[in-house]
């Protein structure tokens, strides 16, 4: 149906639309609640008990007070009776309407609870098309709002509606047959005007309520966006511009709301007004009766008890007029959801589809064209025949239309032109269900369940045992893991899978592979998160699985498929090359220039690691991350403890690198720690291996939440050196090893990057950048930071790799890590064994600069300790200056020192100088009292001397002032 173009045209057409589809959702809640028939007989008969004992509990009052006017001759004549049964009637009224609603309940909460399902489970049949366009938090928003929406109606319409009009028929019957048709004509007019006014405000507000509506669920879709691209938003820091694009939307919805509240408040002035005129017109009436002695004052008390019980419903009546239509909206946005529907043939089966019958898995792509979007083809013609049990692989760059043909296998979407079949049977004539059981697929990106890891991997089969989801992590190598963790398989993984890393998800998604063990897989970048050694131990696995399979390979490295029985290049959705891998080699096309470009990358690679590898001292290295991480471990309140080894561990690593990772670790602990515990930092030597332990005490994580093990894994590896994370007595504990270096480290080193003056154009991993002079110069950006690959704190031409001239606060000189520079040397035609000398030299001359430094240090601490006691003697203005002086000397002596011995005192040193500087204070403040005292005591006691030698003389025989004087 086409929407007209004229705006009068189009509102009617929205207005009947409208009004059609409240027809539909009153028809569908009336066949909701129509299976619980005899709950809602028995909620009606109670409501009408309820509201005939509400309209006669003013009639019994009114006899109570006429009876009383009577009773002033006789007091000892009450009515006993009617004062009973007034409070008995009360009761009554209140009591059957709580029995009302615990009766009526039963029917709300099953309706909810079924349209609740009923709009999950179709949510669940749309295809995919549906939920790439949908925002996931607007749709949560209208499931959850749509329900609730559905309570409200259902328990106004029986409780609040149905109530009113049988109260308001009621007292209208009673007040007509008692007092005529003036009180119900003020009655009548006043219920029409009331009805009339809140009918025509409350379309208007409607209007605003829907605006309000969207722009909220707008304002909920963007939240939930971001915070799943919780980690995106941190990469790029765009907290400020996710905010800022927030709050526009809610600048909208602000304005909204503004004016539906303005609306709001006009209707219930409105409403106030209309009741209040009632009622001042009907007492006024009754007031003139009772004077002229037509009515008693028990009539009185009638008619205002009466148009009381009458206001307050329609009051009532009023809120839950808005209230419902705000629901009818809600629930119109659920009713949108479950109409909602997808491309022809993509959202449920076909009539009279039929289950997939699986004989050997042959699979045919013929003359398939396929789009996501109007005018965006994706594939082109593509024809592609895969026998029963053989292994086809699909290469080609990113964009050509790998990883569409594994979704138009699984029938995520329908193909545009052409037909895909399995065993000669279309796909669009078999039950999405048995297709989709005889498929098991490997995904490029996991996403599991906030659930525990038996969970998820028994996800892949029902009907599984734990001893066969135990086998499937076993074969996808995923049980070391398992084993670890304190809670085994029932660790939960957290949302999405945020707790475990990215090769460890694609470890499960393997195994629920394992798991399901369905005659044709596909592997969509099957290891593509997992690192060299583990992508070698996961491939035998997924060979074995694909052994006597139909199997669709999608893979971007080449090396993963050389052995597939046939290989198919795709270029721009085209099918441009088929064959063997070395038929594809041979033929010297897109397939062939594709291996050359990754051979050259991967020989590039192997050569960048040769280059990076250097001699590394271990205790240095881990001296200067502690040093880099100190301000962060204050902030969190962790103190970081270090336990260095006391031999020369020297490995062959590459710094950067080595320093990112344990960088990395040292940072996990911490933020794994929460306040009060500690990190610990170990070095030591275990038999052919330098190993650094990372242990985190106290920790309020599991180990899921440290890094990604396998990036530094695959990082190591190569190296011969490998990591491993588990638990000890005191919290997690992570070992880092590496095998020592096979030089004698009682040798000089080599010389260091850059020779006596960095270059000018290093890398800040101190990786040779080709400089003319053949060094690799490795200046960085000495500043002080926290970088895991940054120089030292402060200095600002600080050394990453040292040297002679490595900075005011180089992070370590040559003799702490010293690469070999001979070949860089070699290839800039420099004489060997002078360039061997050179370095010889270079090395001594920074031991001994190391060795001044400790004589210096030592001088230092004896020169401060003799300040201190100085001050402690020193008068208060003399220890003042003193103390200055103190802590100049002392800043300069920071200032000086390197970045070694800094990164091991800076912090306690900072600490025993505040303790030192309070304590000075105090001592001089106290020697200032002492002083203040003695002055005040010398003082009197000069004076009491005087006068006790003036007594004394005084006192001498013969004593005569003015001889005196």
């Amino acid at each position: 149906m086409t929407t007209p173009a004229d705006p009068a045209a189009r509102a009617n057409h929205a207005e009947r639309a409208g009004r059609g589809l409240r027809a539909r959702i009153a028809l569908d809640l009336w066949r909701a609640i129509r299976r619980y028939r005899l709950r809602v007989l028995a909620a009606l008969a109670l409501l009408v008990l309820a509201k005939a004992a509400a309209v006669a509990v003013p009639l019994l009052l009114k006899q109570i007070v006429d009876e009383l006017g009577r009773v002033a001759a006789h007091p000892f004549a009450l009515p006993v009776l009617l004062l009973f049964g007034y409070a008995v009637v009360r009761f009554a009224s209140n009591a059957l309407n709580e029995v009302r609603d615990m009766t009526f309940v039963h029917v709300t909460q099953r309706t909810v609870a079924d349209f609740t399902v009923r709009t999950f489970a179709h949510l669940h049949r749309l295809g995919a098309r549906f939920h790439a366009r949908r925002e996931t938090g607007a749709v949560v928003r209208d499931l959850e709002k749509g329900t609730a929406g559905i309570g409200y109606l259902l328990g106004i319409a029986v409780f609040t509606i149905v109530p009113t009009v049988l109260e308001i028929g009621a007292v209208l019957v009673v007040v007509i047959g008692k007092y005529g048709g003036g009180f119900t004509a003020i009655i009548f007019v006043t219920f029409a005007v009331y009805a009339a006014y809140t009918f025509v405000f409350t379309r208007r507000r409607m209007r605003l309520q829907r605006r309000v509506n969207a722009l909220e669920a707008r304002s909920n879709g963007r939240i939930v966006d971001s915070l799943l691209n919780y980690d995106t938003v941190k990469y790029f820091a765009r907290e400020d511009f996710e905010r800022e694009r927030l709050d526009t939307v809610l600048d909208d919805w602000r304005e909204a709301g503004i004016d539906n509240q303005f609306a709001l408040s006009t209707l219930h002035i409105g409403q106030s007004a209309c009741i209040g005129a009632g009622i001042a017109a009907v007492m006024l009436l009754a007031g003139e009766r009772v004077v002229s002695g037509v009515m008693t004052v028990g009539d009185l008390v009638l008619i205002n008890a009466y148009i009381i019980q009458i206001s307050l419903p329609l009051n009532a009546l009023g809120f839950v007029f808005r209230e419902a239509n705000d629901a009818l909206t809600n629930v119109e946005r659920l009713f949108a959801l479950l109409d909602a529907r997808g491309k022809p043939g993509e959202d449920g089966d076909a009539p009279f589809a039929q289950p997939l019958a699986v004989r050997g898995g042959e699979i045919r792509f013929e003359h398939v064209d396929f789009g996501y979007e109007p005018g965006r083809q994706i594939l082109w013609d593509v024809s592609l025949a895969i026998g029963a049990g053989e292994t086809v692989a699909v290469v080609g760059g990113s964009g050509s239309g790998k990883s569409t043909l594994a979704r138009l296998l699984f029938r995520l979407y329908q193909p545009d032109a052409g037909s895909i079949s399995i065993d000669g049977q279309d796909l669009r004539l078999v039950t999405e269900r048995s297709l989709r059981d005889a498929i098991g697929i490997v995904p490029q990106d996991t996403i599991l369940f906030n659930d525990t890891l038996a969970y998820n991997i028994g996800y892949g089969r029902r009907d599984a045992t734990r001893a066969d989801i135990v086998a499937a992590a076993r074969g996808a190598q995923l049980d070391a893991l398992i084993e670890r963790l304190p809670d085994s398989y029932d660790t939960r993984v957290g949302e999405r899978g945020v707790r475990l890393s990215g090769g460890e998800r694609q470890r499960v998604a393997i195994a629920r592979a394992l798991l399901k063990a369905p005659p044709i897989v596909v592997f969509d970048e099957a290891t593509s998160a997992l690192d060299t050694r583990s992508e070698r131990a996961i491939q035998d696995e997924l060979m074995r699985i694909a052994e006597h399979r139909t199997s669709l390979v999608i893979a971007h490295r080449l090396s993963t498929i050389v052995d597939a029985d046939r290989i198919v290049v795709m270029e721009h959705g085209r099918l441009v090359e088929q064959g063997t891998h070395d038929e594809l080699l041979d033929r010297g096309g897109v397939y062939a220039q594709m291996w050359a470009l990754q051979a050259k990358q991967r020989e590039f690679e192997r050569t960048e690691a040769r280059i990076a590898l250097h001699a590394v001292r271990i205790n240095p290295l881990v001296a200067h991350v502690l040093d880099s991480l100190r301000e962060v471990a204050d902030t969190r309140g962790v103190p970081l403890f270090s336990h260095l080894a006391e031999d020369d561990l020297v490995v062959t690593a590459d710094p950067a690198a080595l320093r990112r990772i344990v960088w990395d670790l040292c940072r996990g602990g911490i933020d794994a720690s929460r306040a009060g515990g500690r990190v610990e930092i170990v070095t030591a030597r275990a038999g052919n291996d330098a190993r650094i332990s990372v242990s985190s005490v106290g920790a309020d994580a599991p180990e899921l939440s440290l890094p990604n093990l396998e990036t530094m894994q695959a990082a190591l590896e190569s190296q011969g050196g490998y990591v491993a994370r588990g638990r000890d007595d005191v919290g997690i504990v992570v070992h880092l090893a590496l095998p020592l270096n096979a030089i004698d480290t009682a040798a000089p080193p080599a010389a260091a990057p850059g020779g006596a003056r960095a270059g000018t154009n290093g890398n800040a991993d101190g990786r040779p950048s080709g400089h003319p002079d053949g060094a690799a110069p490795g200046a960085t950006r000495g500043a002080a930071n926290a970088s895991p690959n940054g120089a030292a704190s402060g200095g600002t031409n600080g050394r990453v790799n040292g040297g002679a001239n490595g900075g005011q606060n180089g992070v370590a000189t040559s003799a702490d890590i010293a690469p070999p520079s001979v070949a860089a040397a070699a290839t800039a035609g420099r004489p060997l064994d002078r360039v061997r000398r050179r370095s010889r030299r270079r090395a001594r001359r920074a031991v001994r600069a190391a060795e001044r430094r400790g004589r210096a240090r030592a001088r230092v601490r004896l020169r401060a300790g003799a300040a201190r006691q100085a001050m402690a003697d020193a008068p208060p203005r003399l220890a003042g200056r003193a103390r200055l002086r103190h802590r100049s000397r002392r800043r300069r002596r920071l200032h000086r020192d390197d970045a070694g011995a800094a990164a091991r005192a800076r912090a306690p040193r900072r600490r025993r100088a505040r303790r030192r500087s309070a304590r000075a204070v105090r001592l001089c403040e106290r020697a200032r009292s002492r002083a203040r005292d003695r002055s005040g005591l010398s003082r009197l006691s000069d004076e009491t001397r005087e006068g006790r030698r003036s007594d004394r003389r005084a006192a001498r025989p013969g004593f005569s002032p003015r001889r005196e004087r």
